[in-house]
């Protein structure tokens, strides 16, 4: 995979699922946050939010793609930003007690690669730049897939790829994170393995 999509990380886990948890906790995504993601998708990419008490932010997909509004996406990204009546509109109706938080933060954008189209990561990773926004990819669909020339997988700050049996390539379960990030990278080798130092061999 290193060679594949020329990233320097390649960490394997036993799912998809865990890959995108992964890709959360090293984003330092914690209760209360906002994350923007689309509501077009396999549970979960919302899932492994619900698992840090984040609050997912549902921004509805082009009819055209699939793959989540890039419009939509920049229109919200800039009212919850702002705060107040603006960011109430694209907010959750109802969110939990043990979920908010005194100063709810927009984290991360988690857009996801719909049947392995990728999204529109050119005004994605505009809006993520300019806000400090990490880009978590979900390309568990879309192995093989490019965007203008890039590998899919290759177009945020982490990438995630799995092999249950319905995708490209399957060896029944498991998944892959790729990233540049050395930092991350060690955190998730670290948790994939019960929290242990990378290169620790027992305690």
């Amino acid at each position: 995979f290193r060679d594949l999509t020329g990233t320097r990380h390649a960490i394997g886990v036993n799912s998809g699922t865990a890959g995108l948890h992964l890709c959360v906790r090293a984003a330092g995504i914690r209760m209360g946050d906002l994350v923007i993601t689309t509501p077009f998708s396999f549970v979960a990419s919302t899932n492994v939010l619900l698992f840090e008490k984040s609050v997912p932010v549902f921004i509805d997909v082009d009819p055209t793609t699939g793959n989540i509004d890039p419009a939509m996406l920049e229109q919200a990204v800039a009212d919850l930003s702002r705060g107040g009546g603006d960011a109430r509109r694209w907010l959750p109706r109802r969110i939990p007690d043990d979920y908010q938080s005194s100063d709810p933060q927009l984290k991360a954008l988690l857009p996801v690669d719909v049947f392995g189209q990728p999204a529109d990561y050119d005004r994605i990773n505009a809006v993520a730049d300019q806000y400090h926004l990490t880009v978590i990819e979900d390309s568990c669909e879309a192995l093989g897939a490019a965007y203008r020339g890039k590998p899919a997988g290759t177009l945020g700050d982490f990438g995630v790829f799995a092999f249950y049996p319905n995708k490209q390539i399957t060896t029944g379960e498991g998944g892959l994170i790729i990233t540049n990030d050395d930092q991350a990278a060690d955190l998730m080798r670290a948790l994939r393995n019960q929290g242990r130092a990378v290169g620790d061999t027992w305690l």
